[in-house]
């Protein structure tokens, strides 16, 4: 009985393997204890072409003969596991089933390869950030289409005041509205849309208060329907916030993934993920923002180089009157900047961050050497100051997966007008110098 409340296994034959289109025959029975949540994890072997017409299909979610949701999957990108949640659930047998999607068309070079349903009991430490986990209805324009696509999930937890506080924040692929592409790349060091989209404070069990991020980042109380006792949120938005009001003909379950961000950037979320990377260049190859040499006009923020071309750097900022950008030397002694010597593209914010430098393809092997500089505003009076933990620098390597950190990480205290050298890992900071 412990191994069914725990674990219910699928494995299935030749006969019961086929494309999407075959995903009825996908089910799963399995017992749990009242209030269960459940964890649905799908294998699929993905022989599409990265370059595909199609980035996004979808398999419906029943439970006990009831449609749930959607399960989105991306062809060619590589992806092997997709999982979702389902609950609370009564008490006695349950049964899971995947069918063919009524918004998304069945991609054959997906394949179905097996399924797993794991019930989580409300005992298990587990249960309290599945049984918040947001409900969220796709945007409308979203639905049966290859846009916006919410990739996975992610939650923080943390005490504070006597309160356990939940974070839950969305990956998208990238967002129709809001930030232009290349200023994505110098602020962010991605084209991921990265949404907070609910918080909840715990006492003794229960919901003390609870948030959401709704349109132009206003940060509201939620006052909306429920599943369970899950938020059912409205992507409204095109730029991704959310909304606890109207309702959506299609929604998703993403499983949070716990994570500790109190020493790294909400992106390097991405980097066990290389299929999540793929997605994002799949979506900025087909909506044609990837442009190596695009002149400096209006179409210029809109496009950016390839995400493989560029370096990525991370580190925790501390500005004071002043911004602060990235910068790599190649042998011929030429400089290429994160924010391409615009002030307008600098990172003015405080925190983790990350952001990157378009050198050319083969990037990593480009640097000889990089660093960051402390730049004043030019509205600005008085001359600022940097203090900047820098911690690592990549480039992606061919499976997608961030390389080896190129710089040994150093602390820079700079003032306005200056920089410093970080390059390589055996080496120390070399001294400052003005820009």
């Amino acid at each position: 009985m412990n191994s069914l409340l725990s674990l219910a296994l699928v494995l299935l034959g030749a006969a019961n393997t086929g494309a999407f289109e075959q995903i009825g025959n996908l089910s799963s029975t399995f017992r749990t204890g009242a209030d269960a949540m459940a964890v649905v994890a799908v294998t699929a072997k993905d022989s599409c072409q990265a370059t595909g017409a199609a980035r996004v299909t979808a398999a419906a979610i029943w439970v006990d003969g009831r449609y749930g949701h959607e399960l989105l999957l991306l062809p060619g990108s590589g992806r092997e596991t997709y999982d979702s949640l389902v609950g609370p659930l009564t008490a006695g047998q349950h049964t899971v089933e995947l069918r063919p999607s009524e918004y998304w068309k069945a991609v054959p070079c997906l394949r179905a390869e097996g399924m797993a349903v794991a019930g989580v009991e409300p005992s298990e430490p587990r249960h309290t950030l599945l049984r918040y986990a947001p409900v969220l209805e796709l945007r409308a324009d979203t639905v049966g289409e290859q846009t916006d696509v919410p990739l996975f999930e992610y939650v923080e937890s943390d005490l504070q005041a006597a309160a356990l506080r939940l974070r839950y924040t969305v990956v998208f692929t990238n967002e129709d509205g809001g930030t232009q592409t290349r200023a994505l790349f110098a602020r962010w060091g991605r084209t991921t849309d990265i949404e907070q989209v609910y918080e909840a404070w715990l006492r003794e069990g229960r919901v003390a208060r609870e948030e959401f991020q709704g349109p132009d980042h206003e940060v509201r109380a939620f006052k909306g329907r429920r599943l369970g006792a899950a938020p059912v949120l409205l992507v409204a938005t095109m730029n991704n916030m959310v909304t606890d009001r109207g309702r959506g003909i299609a929604a998703v379950r993403p499983v949070p993934d716990p994570v500790d961000l109190a020493g790294a950037t909400r992106e390097s979320t991405l980097d066990s993920r290389p299929w999540a990377y793929r997605a994002m260049q799949a979506e900025m190859a087909a909506e044609g923002r990837i442009a190596a040499g695009a002149p400096q006009d209006d179409h210029w923020m809109r496009v950016a180089p390839d995400p493989r071309d560029h370096v990525y750097f991370e580190a925790k900022l501390t500005l004071d009157h002043a911004v602060a950008a990235a910068w790599v030397q190649d042998a011929s002694g030429r400089r290429y900047w994160s924010h391409y010597e615009l002030e307008s593209l600098a990172l003015d914010r405080n925190g983790w961050a990350r952001t990157a430098v378009a050198v050319g393809p083969n990037p990593g092997s480009k640097v000889v050497q990089a660093g960051w500089a402390c730049i004043k505003p030019a509205k600005e009076m008085v001359t600022g100051t940097c203090a900047i933990d820098a911690t690592r620098a990549f480039a992606f390597g061919d499976n997608w997966a961030p390389g080896a950190n190129l710089v040994a990480p150093a602390r820079l205290e700079l003032h306005a007008g200056e920089e410093a050298v970080i390059k390589g890992r055996e080496d120390s900071p070399e001294p400052h110098r003005p820009l």
